[in-house]
């Protein structure tokens, strides 16, 4: 279809997708004997692939600083990527922080080795945000190679040589080294077939600067704990606030007079990173009142954020030529360009049907979420 439309050879068009997707520029997959292609995303995408891997032939230090610059100086980007509810990554709770109670009711896709040992193929490459970072002139104490890639996303890394692969116990080790080191599990933002798991640190990570640099609050999903504070058992020694990846954390006086750590419980990702951190047994894990709505899969995912976004239409039909996908196009255009108030009721109503209709289309079984689409945190 695509060599039709650019009036192409199809064998030379295949030759260009081929280069396009060894940069990491495209994603190509086989499904029922035929080829696909589609356009890398930003981010998770391109801007990873560019430094997953090393490469003697680019000049890295000018792409790490357009990088750094494009990302961290104006928040033009990052306003644009995290809109929305529905983000890209979710935090997964350590389970070495849990109270044992607790650690029998979390279930697999909140938990990184759960996740880890039900994957059907794993890959590691180098991290992105710090092998930037490297390049930038600002390296990181951070091991570098631990980006995990799982099922169907590793099995692109190591075809395409972002990656290696690797057996599901040397996944296992990365994320129980990274765990001890204060780092954080940031995950695909889905319950079923999940394609990565970051090891992320405060200083480099885009999601979590996302917060920290440009003060949006709801760049990445919380899991579904919360830290909290025994005042009995704090010495106010600062280390929680250290380790913090998010800022959350500060000393400050009590009603009685001494000094404790506190918590921004709007702040606070649930990775239990502070709980590692203390020396004291001052910071507990608790279940946060309401739990946080984590999307089935891609397909449920990208729609939501897509009705979200105002971008529903642009990818809802099959054939975008057909006199009916272009009117219902058009009309939902229109709709997802009312005003804030209008559009805001017509979003649920389009969200609810339409996440359900695309999904039974899709040939999804799952069940409905209990507890509501919604999120714990506020959108900034």
């Amino acid at each position: 279809m695509l060599a039709r439309r650019l009036d192409e050879d199809p064998e030379r068009l295949e030759e260009k997708l081929d280069r396009m997707a060894r940069k990491g520029l495209v994603l190509d997959f086989e499904s029922h004997g035929k080829r696909y292609y589609m356009l890398a995303p930003t981010v998770i995408g391109f801007f990873e692939f560019t430094f997953m891997r090393l490469h003697e032939d680019l000049p890295n230090r000018r792409l790490a600083e357009l990088l750094s610059k494009y990302m961290f100086e104006d928040d033009t980007f990052a306003r644009n990527a995290f809109r929305g509810q529905t983000q890209i990554g979710r935090t997964l709770v350590h389970e070495k922080t849990l109270p044992q109670d607790l650690r029998a009711e979390i279930l697999p896709y909140e938990a990184a080795t759960e996740i880890i040992k039900s994957a059907k193929l794993h890959a590691v490459g180098l991290c992105y945000c710090r092998h930037k970072a490297l390049h930038h002139g600002k390296p990181c104490k951070k091991p570098l190679e631990v980006c995990t890639s799982l099922n169907g996303s590793a099995d692109w890394i190591i075809r395409r040589g972002f990656g290696r692969k690797i057996s599901a116990e040397e996944a296992l080790e990365i994320a129980e080294q990274t765990r001890d080191l204060g780092m954080v599990h940031i995950a695909d933002n889905v319950q079923n077939d999940v394609g990565y798991i970051c090891h992320c640190c405060g200083c480099c990570c885009g999601q979590l600067r996302g917060i920290t640099t440009h003060g949006i609050r709801n760049a990445v999903h919380t899991s579904n704990f919360l830290a909290t504070v025994r005042e009995e058992k704090c010495k106010a020694c600062g280390r929680c606030v250290k380790a913090c990846p998010v800022m959350a954390i500060a000393i400050k006086a009590t009603a009685y007079g001494q000094a404790s750590a506190v918590i921004d419980e709007s702040l606070c990702l649930g990775c239990g990173v502070c709980n590692l951190a203390c020396k004291n047994k001052a910071m507990t894990m608790i279940p946060r009142e309401k739990r946080v709505f984590t999307p089935a899969d891609n397909i449920e995912r990208l729609i939501r954020a897509a009705v979200e976004r105002g971008t529903v239409h642009h990818f809802l039909f099959d054939d975008p030529d057909s006199v009916t996908a272009r009117g219902l196009n058009l009309a939902l255009g229109a709709l997802l360009a009312l005003p804030p108030a209008k559009r805001l009721l017509a979003i649920e109503q389009v969200k609810s049907l339409f996440v359900k209709a695309i999904l039974a289309r899709a040939g999804s079984t799952r069940q409905e979420p209990t507890t509501g689409d919604r999120q714990d945190r506020p959108a900034s």
